[in-house]
């Protein structure tokens, strides 16, 4: 990776300059190469789709940043004036029956893209090295077939919906890796799964610590972080065992039998800054309003979810866009 990251406009087509898309997120929308879901769908011999796939897609991503997902408020996203510019619909736009079968075909390829984001962030430098794991429920109606009843401790009740394990990096507040799952109490398999796909940042970055609580304390998600050389702190789990250990991490005792010291104060205050997946999913699900479904089934909530991470990650290259040295945290409106 070269020393000086490229500026976030080297990475956007030209894009249309009038009144209307004078916002620094409208004109990432409008401007962004989404043109390899145009290769990843591709469906070979046959009929040609009669909107690019690239195009749907920047037009899902404009209803999302609209928080729009009412099925009509969908058409009418696409309809709008706004609309037809972001997504670059010279003549007709796709009627609901065709947004929706696109949403209904998608889910497989969200998490491509948003993998593919991720390495474009990256690239220009938004990561730092410090990760954190965090889950959250994410509630949906009862009539969702999909769903699952979770007990949720915070707010000492029964939920019902799905689960949402994401792996957030500590300086920026954005997504790296993400996983829906049955339930908030995900099983070890997840956690793993989430961690190879934030593992593909390990190449091109200085990833140095990994934070969770004692839901993520496990020998292979231990031993496969340091491994990578990375730190994994997380709190020790004393249920696990009848004869609990004296020690706060589990890495502690990793280190035991070493020449290893390790300094508590500072895996205290590293251990401090899992914070940030709380503050993340507030931000999702209360600020922004954009985690209630109008879909149901897991694979359409997933992609509900998808694009709602995508959405993010959109609005942090128009921050630095807009601000070179604006603050990446930042979920203002458009």
């Amino acid at each position: 990776m070269s020393s000086q990251p490229p500026s976030p406009a080297d990475v956007l087509d030209d894009a249309p300059v009038t009144n209307i898309l004078r916002s620094a997120k409208r004109r990432v929308l409008a401007a962004l190469d989404l043109s390899a879901l145009d290769e990843w769908m591709d469906n070979g011999l046959g009929r040609n789709p009669r909107y690019p796939r690239s195009q749907m897609m920047r037009g899902l991503l404009f209803c999302t940043a609209e928080t729009k997902f009412q099925f009509r408020e969908l058409e009418d996203c696409f309809d709008s004036v706004l609309g037809r510019l972001i997504c670059k619909s010279a003549d007709e736009t796709p009627v609901l029956s065709t947004i929706w079968e696109f949403w209904n075909c998608v889910q497989p390829f969200i998490q491509r893209l948003f993998d593919h984001l991720v390495q474009l962030l990256d690239g220009l430098g938004f990561y730092g090295s410090r990760f954190v794991f965090d889950s959250t429920h994410l509630e949906c109606p009862r009539t969702d077939p999909d769903g699952a009843w979770a007990w949720d401790p915070i707010d000492e009740g029964w939920v019902y919906g799905y689960g949402l394990l994401v792996a957030v990096d500590c300086a920026s507040d954005l997504p790296a890796g993400a996983v829906v799952t049955q339930r908030k109490q995900h099983p070890e398999t997840a956690t793993l799964e989430c961690y190879d796909r934030y593992d593909r940042l390990t190449a091109n970055t200085t990833v140095t610590e990994i934070l969770g609580d004692s839901a993520y304390d496990t020998l292979e998600f231990h031993e496969r972080a340091l491994a990578d050389r990375c730190l994994l702190i997380c709190t020790y789990n004393r249920w696990n065992t009848t004869e609990p250990l004296p020690i706060t991490y589990r890495v502690e005792a990793f280190v035991e039998d070493s020449n290893v010291t390790l300094d508590r104060k500072a895996l205290d205050d590293a251990f401090a800054d899992r914070i940030v997946g709380e503050r993340f999913f507030s931000g999702l699900k209360e600020d922004e309003r954009k985690l209630t479904f109008r879909v149901q089934g897991r694979q359409r909530v997933e992609t509900h979810v998808g694009l709602v991470l995508i959405d993010r990650l959109v609005t942090a290259l128009a921050n630095r866009l807009d601000d070179p040295t604006g603050n990446l945290r930042r979920t203002k409106p458009w």
